[in-house]
């Protein structure tokens, strides 16, 4: 496996096993959608940008990073892992996409188009 490879999937991997996922938040919702959303633009914008998925993917998921740890400054409410979760899935989505459609070897709809 590849190092951008492994680092996605060490980060999916200790996102889910968070002891912080217990707190009463849904794994399905429309807040979710709206973090895996967000986070897959800004992962095909930042390897627009970059043209390395390493440094697309850090970029693509700081913001939903940073949201958390506001959020979680705030009274009553928790960092939320799963919200992290579904930012990370979007980032690393939306990263892969972008690699497909502009890197080197795109894939053949695109070639032909």
């Amino acid at each position: 496996m590849k190092a951008p490879q492994t680092l996605q999937a060490t980060t999916l991997l200790l996102l889910l096993l968070s002891s912080n996922l217990s707190h009463a938040d849904e794994w399905m919702s429309k807040d979710k959608s709206v973090h895996f959303s967000v986070s897959a633009a800004l992962g095909v914008a930042a390897y627009s940008q970059t043209h390395n998925r390493t440094k697309a993917f850090a970029w693509a998921i700081a913001p939903g990073v940073l949201k958390e740890i506001i959020d979680s400054q705030d009274e009553g409410k928790q960092f939320s892992g799963k919200d992290l979760a579904w930012d990370a899935v979007g980032a690393f989505v939306g990263v892969q996409a972008g690699h497909w459609i502009i890197g080197d070897n795109k894939i053949a709809w695109v070639k032909e188009f």
